[in-house]
């Protein structure tokens, strides 16, 4: 059996549901003799060109890009002071006051409802706060300048990044106003 040029070019498995189908083509030809070959050949043919198409658009869109950042990203580094988390925070597009806030919080050692939907959160960008309980660490809480709710009803949109060691653990967009959110640091997250 000869397999055209083209055809060879694909990957493995695709070359090998090829060569299936035309082992079933053939068993078809002897089956029903010359007849349904040709329409048979032509159906097949579109399926598989149905088929092929619905997997390059799966492929595609597992390669799309998304702006998120792995966690602790290794072009950033450690996270020793504001400026690198301000650089941590500019992978997400955000842009924020220089000056942070700066101080030490303790992760809770039992989360409650509501710190559970936080660790939650957390997980959703790709961080674990489990092994952090009953830890103390370091949050940078920056005033975004670029969120889209800045200077709506809220009334200012805040980003925080927690770091323990150096490494960035957790991070969120918040806002405080009475009707306000929290969000991932990835602008495309949902609100919580």
């Amino acid at each position: 059996m000869e397999i055209p040029e083209k055809i060879s070019e694909l990957p493995k498995k695709d070359e090998r549901n090829l060569l299936i189908m035309y082992k079933f083509m053939q068993s078809l030809k002897v089956r029903f003799g010359q007849s349904l070959t040709p329409l048979l050949g032509i159906a097949l043919i579109c399926v598989l060109l149905i088929v092929l198409f619905i997997i390059s658009q799966f492929s595609a869109l597992s390669k799309r890009e998304v702006h998120n950042p792995d966690p602790n990203s290794a072009n950033i580094g450690s996270v020793r002071n504001g400026a690198d988390a301000l650089a941590y925070l500019s992978q997400y597009g955000w842009e924020a006051a220089e000056t942070p806030s700066i101080k030490s919080v303790q992760i809770p050692d039992k989360f409650d409802a509501l710190y559970q939907e936080y660790s939650d959160l957390q997980s959703q960008q790709g961080f674990d706060l489990e092994p952090y309980r009953s830890k103390t660490v370091t949050m940078y809480t920056f005033r975004l300048l670029n969120h889209p709710a800045a200077g709506t009803s809220q009334s200012a949109i805040y980003a925080n990044v927690l770091v323990f060691n150096g490494n960035v653990i957790a991070g969120d967009v918040v806002s405080y106003a009475m009707d306000g959110f929290i969000t991932g640091l990835n602008p495309e997250l949902q609100e919580l």
